[in-house]
């Protein structure tokens, strides 16, 4: 089976992953308004998914979310790129339609064959460490873990989508 390859570049942030994190976890209002400021300002679709999502979630799961999404947006505002160009409905859609392709393609090999499916899609992935963060905090945070399966599943698609588009930009 194929491992995932990680870059030395996926080792050194995360450490920064990880005082993003610290520091989302114990982010107050005034954050919070900043943040949303400069979404709206420079990725209104971003927010206005992230906002789809109330009438979905519990109001604790919303705020587990947005800790999520937050965490996306510092892990790539700085690098400059998300004030430059606007990630649209078409391309987040078409990351999203290649990532359900490949779930529905995996869904018949064997367990074996997932892993390196997916292992194969992921290799692609600039932002490795961020995913994996991203993955351990579905995991980890209760409200998350125990979403429902479909639940979890579609809104870790779309964060997976968008963390791709903003890889493209």
């Amino acid at each position: 089976m194929k491992k995932l390859l990680l870059a030395e570049s996926d080792i050194h942030e995360t450490p920064e992953i990880s005082h993003l994190i610290k520091r989302l976890d114990s982010m107050d209002s005034q954050y919070v308004d900043m943040v949303t400021d400069d979404i709206q300002r420079y990725q209104p679709f971003f927010l206005n998914v992230l906002l789809g999502y109330r009438e979905d979630v519990t109001l604790e799961e919303l705020e587990e979310i947005m800790k999520v999404y937050f965490l996306i947006w510092e892990y790539f505002a700085p690098k400059g790129k998300l004030q430059k160009k606007i990630v649209d409905q078409a391309c987040f859609e078409g990351m999203q339609r290649n990532n359900m392709h490949m779930l529905h393609y995996s869904e018949g090999e064997p367990e074996n064959s997932k892993e390196e499916i997916y292992t194969q899609e992921f290799q692609s992935l600039s932002s490795k460490s961020l995913w994996t963060a991203i993955l351990h905090r579905f995991k980890d945070r209760t409200v998350l873990a125990d979403m429902g399966t479909e639940s979890r599943g579609a809104i870790l698609i779309g964060i997976l989508s968008f963390i791709q588009c903003f890889e493209k930009i």
